[in-house]
Protein backbone atom coordinates (compact mmCIF):
# COMPACT_ATOMS: atom_id res chain seq x y z
CA UNK A 1 0.00 0.00 0.00
CA UNK A 2 2.67 2.30 0.66
CA UNK A 3 4.54 1.98 -2.78
CA UNK A 4 1.22 3.00 -4.03
CA UNK A 5 0.76 5.87 -2.19
CA UNK A 6 4.27 6.63 -2.97
CA UNK A 7 3.42 6.03 -6.95
CA UNK A 8 0.11 8.37 -6.59
CA UNK A 9 2.39 11.33 -4.63
CA UNK A 10 4.54 10.93 -7.31
CA UNK A 11 2.55 11.36 -10.08
CA UNK A 12 0.57 13.69 -8.48
CA UNK A 13 3.80 16.43 -8.24
CA UNK A 14 5.36 15.70 -11.35
CA UNK A 15 1.56 16.77 -12.51
CA UNK A 16 1.56 19.83 -10.16
CA UNK A 17 5.24 21.18 -11.42
CA UNK A 18 4.19 20.47 -15.01
CA UNK A 19 1.39 22.53 -14.87
CA UNK A 20 3.25 25.06 -12.70
CA UNK A 21 6.04 25.85 -15.16
CA UNK A 22 3.18 25.64 -17.85
CA UNK A 23 1.41 28.22 -16.57
CA UNK A 24 4.22 30.80 -15.93
CA UNK A 25 5.05 30.14 -19.61
CA UNK A 26 1.74 30.97 -20.53
CA UNK A 27 1.97 33.74 -18.15
CA UNK A 28 5.34 35.58 -19.16
CA UNK A 29 3.74 34.97 -23.00
CA UNK A 30 0.93 36.77 -21.94
CA UNK A 31 2.84 39.68 -20.12
CA UNK A 32 5.28 39.94 -23.16
CA UNK A 33 2.73 40.55 -25.42
CA UNK A 34 1.15 42.85 -23.52
CA UNK A 35 2.37 46.64 -24.39
CA UNK A 36 3.46 48.68 -21.36
CA UNK A 37 4.59 48.19 -18.17
CA UNK A 38 3.00 45.63 -15.58
CA UNK A 39 3.48 45.74 -11.66
CA UNK A 40 3.23 42.06 -11.87
CA UNK A 41 4.86 39.70 -9.23
CA UNK A 42 5.71 35.84 -10.38
CA UNK A 43 2.85 34.67 -8.40
CA UNK A 44 0.71 36.32 -10.09
CA UNK A 45 2.58 35.71 -13.37
CA UNK A 46 1.57 32.08 -12.49
CA UNK A 47 -1.51 32.74 -11.15
CA UNK A 48 -2.98 34.73 -14.34
CA UNK A 49 -1.14 31.62 -16.87
CA UNK A 50 -2.81 29.34 -14.94
CA UNK A 51 -6.46 30.79 -14.77
CA UNK A 52 -6.34 32.39 -18.13
CA UNK A 53 -5.27 28.85 -19.32
CA UNK A 54 -8.84 27.53 -17.86
CA UNK A 55 -10.41 30.01 -19.08
CA UNK A 56 -9.58 30.32 -22.49
CA UNK A 57 -10.31 26.56 -22.91
CA UNK A 58 -13.46 26.38 -21.48
CA UNK A 59 -14.39 29.56 -23.80
CA UNK A 60 -12.83 27.59 -26.67
CA UNK A 61 -14.78 24.50 -25.72
CA UNK A 62 -18.26 26.79 -25.20
CA UNK A 63 -17.81 28.16 -28.95
CA UNK A 64 -17.48 24.61 -30.69
CA UNK A 65 -13.42 24.41 -31.02
CA UNK A 66 -13.25 20.86 -29.36
CA UNK A 67 -10.35 19.20 -30.70
CA UNK A 68 -7.39 22.24 -30.01
CA UNK A 69 -4.49 20.25 -30.40
CA UNK A 70 -1.34 21.44 -28.40
CA UNK A 71 -0.60 24.35 -30.25
CA UNK A 72 -4.16 25.49 -30.43
CA UNK A 73 -4.76 24.63 -26.70
CA UNK A 74 -1.74 26.70 -25.78
CA UNK A 75 -2.94 29.50 -27.76
CA UNK A 76 -6.25 29.83 -26.60
CA UNK A 77 -4.40 29.80 -22.97
CA UNK A 78 -1.77 32.49 -23.74
CA UNK A 79 -5.28 34.55 -25.29
CA UNK A 80 -6.79 33.93 -21.84
CA UNK A 81 -4.19 34.96 -20.28
CA UNK A 82 -3.66 37.88 -22.21
CA UNK A 83 -7.63 38.77 -21.65
CA UNK A 84 -6.87 38.40 -18.01
CA UNK A 85 -4.30 40.36 -17.81
CA UNK A 86 -6.06 43.22 -19.71
CA UNK A 87 -8.60 43.41 -16.69
CA UNK A 88 -6.28 43.10 -14.29
CA UNK A 89 -4.68 46.51 -15.53
CA UNK A 90 -8.00 48.09 -16.25
CA UNK A 91 -9.27 46.76 -12.52
CA UNK A 92 -6.03 48.26 -10.93
CA UNK A 93 -6.21 51.33 -13.18
CA UNK A 94 -9.64 52.36 -12.45
CA UNK A 95 -8.75 52.25 -8.65
CA UNK A 96 -5.74 54.00 -9.17
CA UNK A 97 -8.16 57.15 -10.53
CA UNK A 98 -10.31 57.37 -7.50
Amino acid sequence: MDTVLAALATVVGLWLLINLVGALIVGALARAIMPGKDNVSWFMTILVGFIGGIVGKVVAYMIGWRELGIFGGFCVSVLGAFVLLLAHRLWTSSKKGK
